[in-house]
């Protein structure tokens, strides 16, 4: 390659990380702060009518298994992407043979022994800000916990209290299953960035390709539309049954 060459590759790789941050915090504000018309807007709106319920029953054993198996499920990921990042941490104490083994590839042409490095790095990164997000989740669904075990039973509530209680405790929950989402999106995005390993349009398509099936997913998924619906009739039948009243 001639010293133009290098700048022109090096400036194609640069602009491919940059469109992949932006990619990355730009649709997590698009899922988790999009007050209106998306699947996790419904779904935020589902968790404060199921807290809302929580505080009206008697039974609350139901609520209490499915708390359970969302913390099962935060475990496991946490120690899956802690793995990987232990895994990812070898491979880069042994990046010059890694890199060595990778450079006989036909597909991968488009790097340096520094560049296959920053790669490695930069997937590294996305790994550990998963494990954060995984780890906060967990910690936010404990103080769930407290908060719903030290909730008062239905008879010493007033129908305005249940509001404002509710309303406290879907914060935290949506709060922990937001940072749960965010440390799930990272395993698509790991997926993209392996991309760059390629090529660094290669790497550009599937940022890409991984953000339009996210986006999908939110507004026009059998999912979203059926979540959609289910919250019309959840506000429905309240304004019903506060006319009843």
């Amino acid at each position: 390659m001639t010293l133009l060459e290098n700048i022109a590759a090096g400036a194609l790789d640069w602009l491919a990380l940059v469109f992949f941050i932006a990619a990355i915090f730009g649709y997590g504000r698009f899922a988790d702060r999009s007050a209106i018309g998306i699947l996790n807007a419904h779904m935020r709106e589902v968790r404060r009518r199921w807290m809302l319920r929580y505080l009206e029953r008697e039974d609350r054993v139901l609520d209490s298994i499915f708390t359970g198996h969302s913390m099962n499920s935060i475990s496991l990921f946490s120690s899956a992407t802690l793995l990987i990042v232990v895994a990812l941490l070898g491979l880069l104490g042994n990046s010059d043979l890694a890199y060595r083994l990778a450079s006989q590839s036909a597909f991968i042409t488009h790097t340096t022994g520094a560049l296959f490095q920053v790669k490695l790095i930069g997937l590294i990164c996305v790994f550990i800000y998963g494990f954060y997000r995984f780890t906060w989740a967990l910690l936010q669904y404990n103080y769930l916990l407290a908060l719903t075990a030290s909730a008062p039973l239905p008879g010493d509530l007033t129908p305005e209290t249940a509001k404002a209680m509710a309303d406290r405790l879907s914060v935290v929950l949506n709060a922990a299953v937001t940072s749960f989402h965010s440390g799930f999106r990272t395993y698509y995005y790991a997926l993209a960035l392996v991309g760059w390993f390629f090529h660094p349009l290669a790497f550009m398509a599937a940022i890409l390709f991984v953000t339009f099936i996210l986006v999908y997913r939110q507004i026009r998924s059998p999912a979203a539309g059926a979540i959609a619906a289910y919250a019309g009739m959840l506000e429905k039948t309240d304004s019903m049954g506060r006319e009843r009243r």
